[in-house]
């Protein structure tokens, strides 16, 4: 269903699935998880939006926030603080000055209700290492995890948190709520500066990236998910696993290979739902069924904060 809110349309996805919470002996009753999505707000945080999240955590405090990448940009509706911020960071740039600034737009997405959030292509070509460093600091200061499984230091450690898992208070028991961020491997931009000109980049992946200098490097997404979906389950005990993903739904071959939802979906056992990103367009649910038969949705939540995906799970224990 949908609601005109001033001159912005916010778009809430309804989404239902059936799940066993196994946390004890049978019961009739059920409970609700409640998640909502955004994605590619290219740092534009509307005022409708923010009150709707406001409204849905006065309904449900356990509700939980999540964004799907591309949160930051330093161009496009850039403005605020966060305009203050990018005049800031390219005086220091011009001038070789390497004094920290904090990024304006964590505060703005802690207030607004953020939880997560998982890193994008825009994140890594808004900044170096050195600022994406702050970047993320700079979130988890203010508790919101910033995440990307597949994202790795050239030592092979993981970059950031690969998932959190947040536990959820319900009258009939605790619920593992899992969250996994991934990210496209494809977060270059196809051209490049080489001093005055602008050339071909040697290649979309994050280790051929300049300002990082080989320090990191990603592995493909649906691999990974299959990683870490393991440990998940067998480690953590999550009981419902929602991957947050910057990638589109289908590959737009030759341009976008990258765009892996469909194959997350059905080649990634324990992943209940998926919130997509990149393509900025708006799907309330697709259906997929993975490689046990199980089904997986999937939805994405446009761009620019104009949709927001809310998704409802509904759990019994057993």
């Amino acid at each position: 269903m949908s609601k005109l809110f001033s001159k912005r349309k916010i778009l809430w996805s309804v989404i239902s699935i059936s799940s066993l919470l196994i946390i004890g002996c049978s019961s009739t009753k059920s409970v609700d998880l409640n998640i909502l999505a955004t994605t590619d707000l290219h740092g534009i945080i509307p005022n409708e939006m923010v009150s709707y999240i406001e409204k849905q955590k006065k309904e449900n405090p356990d509700t939980v926030v999540v964004d799907a990448g591309d949160f930051l940009d330093s161009g496009f509706g850039t403005s605020g603080d966060m305009l203050k911020y990018y005049d800031q960071m390219s005086k220091n740039y011009k001038n070789n000055n390497a004094d920290y600034i904090e990024i304006p737009l964590a505060k703005e997405m802690k207030e607004a209700g953020f939880d997560t959030v998982t890193l994008g292509n825009h994140e890594f070509v808004s900044n170096n290492k050195t600022s994406l460093d702050n970047m993320i600091s700079d979130f988890e200061k203010q508790g919101i995890s910033v995440l990307s499984a597949n994202t790795y230091k050239k030592n092979g450690e993981s970059y950031t948190k690969p998932y959190v898992i947040k536990e959820i208070k319900t009258p009939e028991g605790n619920i593992k709520l899992g969250i996994l961020g991934l990210t496209l491997k494809e977060v270059g931009e196809s051209k490049e500066w080489d001093g005055e000109k602008l050339v071909k980049a040697k290649s979309l992946e994050l280790k051929d990236q300049k300002g990082y200098n080989g320090e990191l490097y990603m592995n493909d997404l649906v691999e990974d998910a299959n990683k870490w979906v393991k440990v998940m389950k067998e480690k953590d005990h999550a009981d419902v696993i929602v991957a947050v993903v910057h990638s589109g739904e289908r590959p737009k071959k030759p341009k976008h290979p990258g765009n892996r939802i469909q194959d997350l979906a059905q080649n990634v056992s324990g992943i209940d739902a998926i919130v997509a990103g990149h393509n900025h367009v708006q799907i309330k649910q697709h259906d997929y069924k993975n490689k046990d038969g199980q089904t997986v949705i999937v939805t994405e939540p446009g761009k620019h904060g104009e949709c927001i995906s809310k998704i409802d799970i509904k759990l019994k224990k057993r």
